[in-house]
């Protein structure tokens, strides 16, 4: 595929930054941490053109390290705000944590320019965990249409992008690569557009669904 047009699709999730900066002021504030999440990703995209182009694939290798620790973040921070974890400050810290020493053992070991594959790996199990936690609690839950509920479109997106990402990335370990042709690779990550078309597309319509911020009035 057209690395011009790659880039045009990966800007799709320009859709869903534009109605979340829209609607930032309006909607719930426990979206925050999704609308911050898109807004980083726009930036990595461009930055991969930009670096690609100019000739500095190593120094998006080290923004792409630097935006995965940031991504589990915000997305761990969005699980915590739904009520995943109880509210439980101690546990979303506690698995921040962890995540974060995980991510910096990695990096360390390989001087933050080298692909962070096992970390990518675990990270996105763990969102697709939540994810598929969050469709159960809200099975049971939740009494109003499920199409018209923002996590819904989230977790969905979730797991299709990172069930993929798992694939894609697992091609590009050591003990695997040598046992997967170029061809079988390009077509992946030429499938993998289409995968973050749609993810972005449905991130879009997640935040047209966000319900408004409550306001409460005090009874004195």
């Amino acid at each position: 595929m057209d690395d011009t047009l790659r880039f045009i699709f990966s800007l799709s999730i320009g859709f869903a930054v534009i109605i979340g900066i829209v609607r930032f002021r309006r909607i719930d504030p426990s979206y925050y941490p999704f609308i911050f999440n898109c807004i980083a990703a726009l930036a990595v995209e461009i930055l991969n053109w930009r670096l690609t182009e100019t000739g500095h694939p190593s120094a998006f290798i080290f923004v792409l390290n630097v935006f995965s620790y940031i991504d589990f973040f915000l997305f761990l921070w969005l699980f915590h705000n739904w009520g995943l974890f109880n509210r439980n400050k101690s546990t979303f810290l506690t698995i921040a944590g962890i995540g974060f020493l995980m991510w910096i053992v990695e990096n360390v070991t390989t001087g933050f320019v080298k692909h962070n594959y096992y970390f990518f790996i675990l990270y996105a199990f763990a969102l697709i965990f939540f994810s598929v936690n969050t469709f159960n609690k809200m099975v049971v839950h939740e009494r109003n249409s499920i199409f018209r509920n923002p996590k819904f479109w989230i977790c969905l997106g979730i797991i299709i992008f990172y069930s993929f990402f798992i694939l894609v990335v697992t091609t590009g370990i050591t003990l695997i690569v040598h046992k997967v042709s170029v061809q079988f690779r390009r077509d992946l990550q030429a499938i993998g557009v289409f995968s973050n078309l749609l993810v972005n597309l449905l991130y879009a319509v997640a935040l047209v669904w966000v319900p408004r911020k409550k306001h409460y009035t005090s009874l004195f």
